[in-house]
C-alpha cells in the first residue's frame, strides 16, 4: 500500500469532494507516533455547492487512535466554489517499531440533518510511514553482588540484567568502590576499572578494603556505542565485601595430668572465637624444657579441623621423667588465617601414673533422687596400691585417706578394686562428678574421669494411711522415679505390664503393680552391693511390708518411695 502523504482522495458526485491529505509526524517515545494530517478538501466546480441542512465529520485512525475534525456544519455553513478548506487532525497512536508502515483509515460521514452522498468516503488503502526509533540509553545491570562477602584475599564482583539501548548497543561497563569503617557511613566513589564487553551480565575480581575490618562496596554502569550521553544509571551492589580479622586465640588451654608417667596428655580448650570468618581449626604444638627456664621452639604437632569455640584433644608428651612440657594453640579461620598462640600450664613427667580407673555408674549424664548420690568404680589394674580421688564441681578432691567415711573400702586399695564413694549431702541441681586414682603419694595421678548427674527433687507425695487416696499418679510416679533410677545404674528401663489410666484401671491390679515396681527395684539393690556390703554403703534387702487386699496400702506405697530416694 501507498503512503497517504501527498495523495487526493474523491467522494461522492453532486458534487464531487476532492481530499488532498498530507502529514507531518513526530515520535515523542519508542512506544509511540504523533501524526499531525492537514486535509485540504474542495468542491469539484466552480458552481458546486453545498448549503444548510448537510453535514460532513472526517475521522482518521491510525493503529488503532483516532482524530476527528468537522468538514461542514450542518446549519450556517454554506459551502460553494472551489477554494479548498483547511482542516487538522492529530493522531497519537502506539508505534513501537521505526520506519515501519501504518494503515490509515480514512473516513468522512454524513451527519447533518439531511441525508449527503457528497464527499462521503471510507478508504483503508493507504499508510503512513513512522519515524526511527529514538536512541535511549543503556539499561543499568538489575543485579550485582559480591562474593564472598568475608575475604583474605580477592573476591568475585558479579553483575546480570545489563541491556542495551534503543540504536545504543552494549560496549562495557563502569566500575567504582566505596569503603566503610562500619558498613553504614561510605566514603566517595572511587573508580576502579573499565570492563569491556557487549554481554549483559559479567564478572571481575576485585579486592577487599586493605584495612582489616573494613568494608567495601561497588556500582557499576553499562556503557553504549552512543555515548556517554546514553550511559545507564548506576546500580550499587546489594552486600559489600569485608577484609577478614583474624580469629581469637582460646582465652584459656589447660594440659592435665599436670603431673604423668606416661601419654596421652588431655588438652581443654575455651573462649575462641572467629574474627569476621568462622573457626575453621586449630593448630597444636609443644615445647620442652629440662628445668622448667629453658624452652625448645615451638614443634607442631597437628593441625585438625573444628569449628567449635572450645574442645578437648589428646596430645603426645615426653616420656622422659623429669621433662617439662607446655602447649600452645592457634585458632585458624575458614580463610586460613592464624589467631595469636594461648600457652598452656606447664606438666611434668614423673613415675609411671596409675591406670585410668572405670565408672559404672552414674552413667553419663544421668538422675538420681539420692541426695547422697553413690558413685561405683573400678579402680585401674596398676599398680597394686593407689588412692582413690573424687570431686563433684569445683569442690576440692576427697580421697580414701583422708575422707575414709565417703569411701568404702577407705584407705590405699588394689588395682582393679570396687569402691563405692557416697557423697556429701548435695543440693537439687546438675553436677559434675570426677574421678582419678593416685598412688599413695599423691603423685603421678591416672587420667580423670568425669560424668554429668542431675540431683533431682523428690516427686513423691506423702501417703497418709486412712487419709490419702492412692491414684493413678502415685503408681505412674513410682514406675518413673525407679526407670529414671536404673537409668543411673546403666540398667534397662522396665516395660509394664499394664498401662494405668486415671478413673479406668481397676483398683485391684494394685498389688500387681506394686510387685512389678518391687521386681524393678531389686536389680538396682544387687548392683549397689555388688560394690561394697558395709554397713553405710550397702542396701539392706528390704523386708517387703505386707499388700493385703482392697484399697493400696499406704505403708507399701512409702515403702517403695523411701527406698527410691535412697538409692
Amino acid at each position: 500500500m501507498a503512503d497517504i502523504n501527498g495523495v487526493t482522495l474523491n467522494a461522492g458526485s453532486g458534487p464531487t469532494v476532492y481530499y488532498t491529505i498530507t502529514y507531518s509526524k513526530s515520535r515523542p517515545n519508542n512506544s509511540q507516533m504523533t501524526y499531525n494530517f492537514t486535509i485540504a478538501a474542495a468542491l469539484g466546480s466552480s458552481g458546486s455547492y453545498i448549503h444548510s441542512g448537510y453535514a460532513l465529520l472526517c475521522t482518521i485512525t491510525v493503529n488503532g487512535s483516532s482524530g476527528q475534525v468537522r468538514i461542514k456544519a450542518a446549519d450556517n455553513d454554506n459551502w460553494d466554489g472551489t477554494t479548498p478548506r483547511y482542516l487538522y487532525v492529530t493522531v497519537t497512536c502506539s508505534s513501537t517499531t521505526g520506519n515501519a508502515a501504518q494503515g490509515v483509515r480514512f473516513r468522512v460521514v454524513s451527519d447533518g440533518r439531511m441525508s449527503l452522498s457528497s464527499g462521503v468516503i471510507d478508504n483503508s488503502s493507504y499508510t503512513v510511514t513512522s519515524s526511527a526509533l529514538l536512541t535511549t540509553a543503556c539499561g543499568a545491570p538489575s543485579a550485582c553482588s559480591v562474593s564472598p562477602t568475608v575475604a583474605e584475599g580477592n573476591a568475585a564482583l558479579s553483575w546480570s540484567g545489563a541491556s542495551a539501548g534503543t540504536n545504543n548497543a552494549i560496549t562495557g561497563f563502569e566500575i567504582q568502590y566505596s569503603d566503610s569503617a562500619n558498613n553504614a557511613d561510605w566514603g566517595s566513589w572511587t573508580a576502579l576499572t573499565t570492563v569491556s564487553s557487549s554481554s549483559a551480565s559479567g564478572s571481575l575480581s576485585v579486592a577487599p578494603p586493605s584495612t582489616r575490618g573494613s568494608y567495601r562496596r561497588f556500582r557499576i554502569r553499562t556503557q553504549g556505542a552512543a555515548g556517554s550521553s546514553y550511559y545507564s544509571g548506576w546500580t550499587v551492589s546489594s552486600n559489600s565485601v569485608r577484609k577478614n580479622t583474624p580469629p581469637e586465640k582460646a582465652s584459656v588451654l589447660t594440659a592435665s595430668p599436670s603431673v604423668y608417667s606416661e601419654g596421652p596428655i588431655t588438652l581443654t580448650w575455651s573462649g575462641a572465637s572467629g574474627g569476621t570468618s568462622p573457626i575453621k581449626g586449630y593448630m597444636l604444638a609443644s615445647k620442652t624444657s629440662t628445668d622448667g627456664s629453658t624452652w625448645t621452639s615451638w614443634n607442631v604437632l597437628e593441625n585438625f579441623d573444628l569449628s567449635a569455640s572450645s574442645g578437648t584433644r589428646t596430645a603426645a608428651a615426653s616420656t622422659t621423667p623429669g621433662t617439662y612440657t607446655k602447649y600452645g594453640l592457634w585458632t585458624i579461620d575458614t580463610l586460613d588465617v592464624y589467631s595469636a598462640e594461648q600457652v598452656s600450664n606447664t606438666i611434668l613427667c614423673v613415675a609411671a601414673a596409675c591406670d585410668e580407673p572405670t565408672i559404672a555408674a552414674p552413667k553419663n549424664g544421668a538422675f538420681t533422687y539420692n541426695l547422697n548420690p553413690r558413685v561405683l568404680l573400678t579402680t585401674g589394674a596398676q599398680p597394686n596400691e593407689q588412692v582413690v580421688q573424687v570431686k563433684i564441681g569445683a569442690e576440692s578432691w576427697q580421697d580414701g585417706v583422708n575422707n575414709p567415711s565417703l569411701f568404702s573400702p577407705s584407705g590405699a586399695v588394689g588395682g582393679s578394686a570396687a569402691v563405692m564413694f557416697k557423697a556429701e549431702s548435695q543440693t537439687a541441681g546438675a553436677k559434675t562428678l570426677t574421678v582419678r586414682c593416685v598412688n599413695p603419694d599423691f603423685e603421678a595421678p591416672s587420667a580423670e574421669i568425669s560424668r554429668s548427674l542431675t540431683v533431682l527433687a523428690s516427686p513423691f507425695e506423702e501417703i497418709s494411711a486412712n487419709e490419702t487416696k492412692v491414684k493413678a499418679s502415685h503408681i505412674t510416679a513410682l514406675r518413673t522415679a525407679i526407670n529414671i533410677v536404673r537409668n543411673y545404674y546403666g540398667l534397662a528401663p522396665v516395660s509394664w505390664s499394664e498401662e494405668i489410666t486415671s478413673g479406668r484401671t481397676e483398683v485391684k491390679n494394685w498389688p500387681l503393680h506394686i510387685l512389678e515396681i518391687r521386681s524393678a527395684v531389686e536389680p538396682v539393690i544387687a548392683v549397689i552391693n555388688q560394690y561394697s556390703t558395709d554397713s553405710g554403703f550397702a542396701v539392706p534387702e528390704p523386708d517387703w511390708e505386707e499388700l493385703g487386699t482392697g484399697r493400696p496400702r499406704a505403708a507399701a506405697m512409702n515403702q517403695l518411695s523411701e527406698l527410691i530416694l535412697s538409692l
